[in-house]
């Protein structure tokens, strides 16, 4: 009887174990759609192209939900989409209520936020709610457009032809700037020879209880200037060398600078050199200021994959404002229109400072092998007025003292962002260059997407 009940308690579990093995692989084996389900009602998965068929088709009457951060949101979303953190959700649920039979698609960056979202909007009763695989990057990876400020453009020159390529600029996560426990202390700068155009000062600083003085001399090689009743236009080309102990290194530097009334458009290009003949890198930052507050920030990050001279660089620049200027106008979104007179006049800026360089600054009008670029449009960046040249000029002497390993990296992180942040960037970048790491670069590109994040807040 013992033995009889045992056999039976035995059987028992072999066959509850079975019922759940059974359950288990049904479970799994079921659509992911039905497999993810909370509270009432369940939502399901749906591919970026039946995304886009559905929002294509019903045009109204349907929802995009975009559960990613603010930064992320500005930086570019699909169009229409209503923009609520998966971590505010549950507290704005409300704001949702009036769509809760209608049809809701919902997206992250990749796919895992909009899953959590999802199962939120089920379990408060929306019934037609739709997860977005693979987010806004597999939406973008399928050639569907966004609604973006922000591209990355690639310039290659194949027997004197032009080929452009713009593309919007991949989504990013926000991330925490990085720190730098290395002690920084500036002593005191010194003023050893000023004349109209020459200046020699003197560095005196402490890295780590190391005392370190170095020379910056910095030249006036040629300038320009138009004034008119209409508008004010000037440009400087300056050399600045450094010296720090036994090491010497020089760079070169042009300004441009036009105000109007309507706007102040401001370019400033970096030239490292490499030999007497050929600029071995450049980094150029053109920047339209309209006059007023405008309702979008742009900016365009664009790379040359072939080799131009000065005078190329900014006809190049010109074409690809002009290109861009036609990305926003063909929109079809009115914000973004008016993006395209911007673009249309930094082209026929940079147009104009190209031909300028060829008349009258030919000695220096030379082959850059590679050369890198950022298009704005956004008043409220360290070129807009005065800061423009007091952060440009602290950031050409920082990095160059402390290092030329930052290159490109160091100048973007320092002059692209607003007053408030120069100080920061510019001190905790040039440490690290002071130390010869080669990890400095990768901290400025790390900078870099701090105060992209911190201009689109």
């Amino acid at each position: 009887m013992k033995a009889s009940s045992i056999r039976c308690l035995d059987s028992q579990r072999v066959i509850a174990a079975g019922l759940v093995v059974v359950l288990l692989l049904a479970f799994v084996g079921l659509p992911e759609a039905f497999a993810q389900t909370s509270g009432i009602g369940a939502y399901e998965d749906v591919s970026v192209d039946e995304a886009y068929n559905m929002i294509k088709k019903a045009q109204t009457g349907i929802v995009v939900l975009d559960v990613r951060n603010q930064s992320e949101y500005n930086l570019g979303h699909l169009y229409g989409a209503v923009l609520i953190p998966v971590y505010e959700l549950e507290e704005r649920i409300s704001e949702l209520q009036e769509y809760v039979n209608d049809p809701i698609i919902v997206y992250c960056k990749a796919g895992s936020r909009s899953h959590v979202a999802c199962e939120i909007l089920v379990s408060h009763g929306f019934t037609k709610v739709y997860n977005m695989l693979g987010g806004i990057t597999a939406w973008m990876n399928a050639g569907y457009p966004i609604y973006t400020t922000f591209h990355h453009a690639t310039v290659n020159i194949v027997n004197e032809e032009i080929l452009l390529q713009i593309e919007p600029m991949p989504p990013i996560s926000p991330g925490e700037c990085p720190s730098c426990e290395s002690e920084f202390i500036f002593v005191n700068l010194t003023v050893l020879e000023q004349e109209e155009d020459h200046m020699a000062m003197l560095l005196v600083y402490e890295f780590n209880r190391t005392r370190i003085e170095a020379t910056i001399t910095t030249t006036k090689v040629w300038s320009y200037a138009e004034l008119t009743d209409e508008y004010h236009r000037t440009a400087t080309f300056m050399k600045t060398e450094i010296a720090v102990e036994d090491e010497y290194w020089q760079f070169y530097s042009l300004s441009y600078s036009v105000q109007r009334e309507e706007y102040v458009l401001t370019v400033y290009t970096r030239l490292q050199p490499l030999n007497p003949e050929i600029f071995e890198t450049s980094f150029t930052e053109m920047n339209y200021a309209p006059t007023g507050e405008p309702e979008v920030v742009s900016m365009e990050f664009v790379e040359l994959n072939s080799s131009v001279t000065l005078s190329q660089l900014y006809a190049v620049l010109g074409k690809v404002a002009k290109e861009i200027g036609k990305v926003y106008e063909k929109s079809g979104d009115e914000t973004l229109a008016q993006l395209a007179q911007n673009y249309y006049t930094m082209e026929e800026e940079a147009k104009y400072l190209s031909k300028l360089v060829e008349k009258r600054l030919q000695k220096y009008d030379l082959e850059i092998l590679e050369s890198s670029v950022i298009l704005m449009d956004h008043p409220q960046t360290c070129f807009w007025v005065l800061w423009w040249k007091v952060c440009i000029d602290w950031c050409d002497v920082l990095c160059g003292v402390l290092g030329t390993i930052c290159g490109a990296g160091c100048e973007s992180a320092c002059c692209i962002a607003a007053p408030p942040l120069c100080p920061y960037c510019f001190l905790i970048c040039s440490v690290a260059c002071n130390l010869g790491e080669a990890a400095c670069y990768l901290w400025c590109v790390e900078q870099f997407n701090c105060v992209i994040q911190w201009l689109t807040r």
